[in-house]
């Protein structure tokens, strides 16, 4: 028993084994051969649907299923190539959209599929650092240069200030009140010192000051009694009567330097000298800034106008989609007699003269057969031709372009026009010498496009599409032109999109060659004759769509309109406080108490109350 288990590993096959053992080799091998057909097969029609992932994924199953099929594996490395430039493509689609996930996703397919090319590892890089910067930005929600801008564009420039924080009673009403003692009321609620200057006048006045601060309340009362005010010292406030003289001898001067980030700099400035009358301005073209010296109100006003107009302008991307399709026929049949090196007969015939070159009436009278000599003798050509060619060109740009701001695509080729002029060789002298250059013409299909974004998310597109082509030869061989061109406006919604097609060009040339009189017989006449007939078509189609990628950032207060005064008149406000004109009351009647500060229920003045 030992023995016979021992022995048993060793044991050779039976002889039925052995005849069946490549009989399943071959149905395996028959097997594999049949599943990489099918793999290629799949993967064949996915290629003509332009699905190249599913294209490289049959392929590897087939390279799986046979390693050395040669066919296959170039098969799946193109299937690679084609499926990494169209995941390529898509992430740049994606990048000009803004969404940047997307971008990346497909720029690391494409890198994984052609991990060569240095363009996708590019772009694959510098998408990752967009998206850094794009997540480190919306953390802290605005870049440093931001926020300072942001911080420092209504700061007052360094100076005296009125005391922040201070506000009026809730029940402080002047009422025919005398202005010196309005004014000096409002400086003891503040704290602060007044100084009247000697020109000022009094005159009576009613205003309504509750829970004001102390800069609205005086500028109230300022504008009320054609005064201004200027922070002389520390807590101490001079009252001027409000005359350009005045003006000129208490008005303090600021300088402040405008860093513009989008607005034009000439434009900006043409706005600031006509909207604000700034007297001095000067701009900084290597920074792209301006500074203007003039009071703090204009300073204050001008930094209000600059920040609404300071905005980047919207962004557009058009999708342009061109299709040209040329169609050429020639249609070419029957008899052409003609001689060699000519389209018609051109022959002669001549008769054997004497070694002088000269023919005898005697050789005349005995002139034979033998003597006359026929040349270019015609030949026979019977043709049959017909060419029927299609060409079809297929562009699919996209333009990124400003509001405002033209974008222009060119299909085609320039071709060399030459140009002659005359100069003389010396000066003075006959225009003798000939000096010639080259002007090239385009030849295709020329875009232009102007976009105007609009609030409702519409796109306007000034569009300009000229077709050249050259149609012929003129004088001196120099080739003539033709043009198509389309002069329109078309307004579109945001991806929204618009085909423009009809510039159908339609050329039909007829010729018959012939020999005369015989060509010119009814129905035999055309087969004894040359015809040719071409047919030329072309065809243009052009589709358009918008996609508004940026937006202008407006804001309310962008919007809100404030005031700015005459030269004469206090600064730029927003809500004014209300002002009463005087008019006549009676007297209170209940008790008065005595002039003081807060606190006081009233003061009698010597042209009216003064309530608290």
């Amino acid at each position: 028993m030992a023995s016979m288990l021992s022995s048993h590993p060793h044991a050779s096959p039976s002889p039925a084994a052995r005849r069946f053992r490549p009989a399943l080799l071959a149905v395996c091998l028959l097997a594999a051969g049949c599943a990489a057909s099918s793999a290629v097969r799949r993967a064949g029609d996915a290629e003509r649907r332009q699905d190249y992932d599913v294209a490289v994924v049959e392929y590897t199953k087939a390279v799986r299923l046979r390693p050395n099929d040669t066919n296959a594996r170039l098969a799946l490395d193109r299937a690679k190539l084609r499926a990494s430039q169209a995941h390529f493509t898509q992430g740049r689609r994606f990048v000009s959209l803004a969404r940047l996930d997307q971008a990346l996703a497909e720029y690391e397919v494409a890198s994984e599929l052609n991990p060569s090319n240095g363009e996708i590892d590019d772009e694959l890089r510098s998408t990752r650092n967009k998206l850094r910067t794009r997540v480190a930005v919306a953390r802290e929600g605005k870049t440093e240069l931001e926020s300072l801008v942001e911080r420092t564009r209504d700061l007052p420039p360094p100076g005296l200030d009125l005391p922040a924080g201070v506000k009026m009673p809730a029940s402080l009403i002047f009422r025919d009140a005398n202005s010196r003692e309005v004014f000096t009321a409002i400086a003891r609620l503040a704290n602060i010192s007044l100084i009247f200057d000697t020109a000022f006048r009094d005159q009576a006045l009613t205003v309504d000051l509750r829970n004001a601060s102390l800069e609205d309340s005086l500028n109230t009362v300022a504008g009320a009694t054609r005064s201004f005010f200027r922070v002389t010292a520390p807590r101490t406030v001079a009252v001027i009567p409000d005359t350009p003289a005045k003006r000129r001898e208490y008005e303090e001067q600021v300088v402040r330097t405008f860093y513009l980030s989008n607005a034009d700099l000439k434009e900006t400035m043409d706005l600031v000298r006509l909207v604000l009358d700034a007297r001095r301005i000067s701009p900084t073209t290597a920074t792209n800034a301006i500074t203007i010296q003039d009071s703090p109100e204009r300073i204050a006003a001008a930094a209000r106008l600059l920040a609404a107009i300071d905005k980047a302008r919207p962004e557009v991307i058009i999708d342009v989609e061109l299709l040209e399709v040329n169609r050429t026929k020639l249609l070419e049949y029957g008899l052409q007699i003609a001689s060699a090196g000519t389209n018609g007969i051109n022959g002669s015939a001549a008769i054997a003269a004497n070694s002088a070159g000269a023919v005898t009436l005697h050789t005349l009278r005995n002139l034979t057969q033998s003597d006359v000599l026929l040349t270019a003798v015609p030949s026979l050509y019977y043709r049959l031709l017909k060419t029927d060619a299609n060409t079809r060109t297929l562009a699919n740009p996209q333009l990124r372009t400003t509001d405002g701001l033209q974008a222009t695509a060119r299909f085609g080729e320039q071709v060399p026009v030459p140009l002659t002029t005359f100069a003389p060789f010396a000066t003075g002298g006959a225009p003798q010498q000939p000096i010639t250059s080259f002007n090239y013409q385009n030849i295709g299909v020329n875009i232009t496009i102007t976009p105007r974004t609009h609030f409702d998310d519409d796109v306007s597109l000034q569009l300009n599409v000229s077709v050249t082509n050259i149609s012929g030869t003129g004088f001196g061989g120099l080739p003539t032109f033709g043009n198509r061109e389309i002069n329109t406006v078309i307004r579109l919604r945001d991806g929204e999109t618009n085909m423009l097609a009809g510039l159908i060009r339609d050329d039909e040339r007829n010729s018959l060659e012939g020999v005369p009189g015989l060509s010119d017989v009814p129905l035999l006449g055309r087969l004894f004759a040359h015809n040719q007939k071409t047919t030329d078509q072309t065809d243009i189609i052009l589709t358009l769509t918008p996609h508004i990628i940026r937006v202008l950032d407006l804001n309310e207060v962008d919007l809100r309109p404030f005031r700015l005064g005459r030269d004469s008149i206090a600064p730029i406000t927003e809500l004014p406080l209300p002002i009463e004109m005087p008019r006549p009351i009676a007297p209170p009647t209940g008790p008065t108490g005595p002039t003081g500060p807060m606190g006081v229920t009233g003061v009698t003045g010597p042209t009216g109350s003064i309530r608290f």
